[in-house]
């Protein structure tokens, strides 16, 4: 939880993110949020790596992965494409700030019995317009 606010705090302070199409400087919104989670609901991996800078940090804290480098970062993205077709990432919340943004998630799959779902926090850093830290906060429980 400590880690949870520190990562809050961190997004007020300041970040930014835009649409993978336009790369440019301009601050985040939310269609450009949603628009990355929707790559990733869609396994579409050449759209996902189109927010990120070539030498991206994409960690995943309740795993311990810890990819670095667009390369191992595509690795990354195309397992999950690969392993959890049907599941849906959608950001609950966010907020914004210069250099970045904070993103409250909901990772669901299944239907009936099988239905789950998983909640978790994302920090995002920008630089020049793309996505240069990925940091993911879940319960694995």
């Amino acid at each position: 939880m400590r880690s949870l606010f520190l990562a809050i705090a961190m997004v007020v302070g300041g970040f930014s993110l835009v649409s993978a199409a336009s790369h440019s400087d301009a601050e985040i919104n939310k269609a450009n949020i949603k628009s990355y989670y929707e790559a990733w609901t869609q396994g579409d991996v050449d759209t996902i790596m189109g927010y990120f800078t070539d030498d991206i940090v994409y960690e995943d804290v309740a795993t311990g992965a810890l990819n670095t480098g667009a390369e191992a970062v595509r690795a990354f993205a195309q397992g999950f494409a690969d392993n959890y077709k049907g599941v849906s990432l959608v950001p609950a919340s966010v907020v914004i700030g210069h250099g970045g943004a904070a993103v409250e998630w909901v990772m669901s799959g299944g239907t009936g019995e099988e239905a789950w779902s998983v909640r978790g926090v994302c920090v995002l850093e920008t630089r020049k317009g793309k996505i240069s830290r990925a940091t993911d906060y879940w319960d694995k429980k």
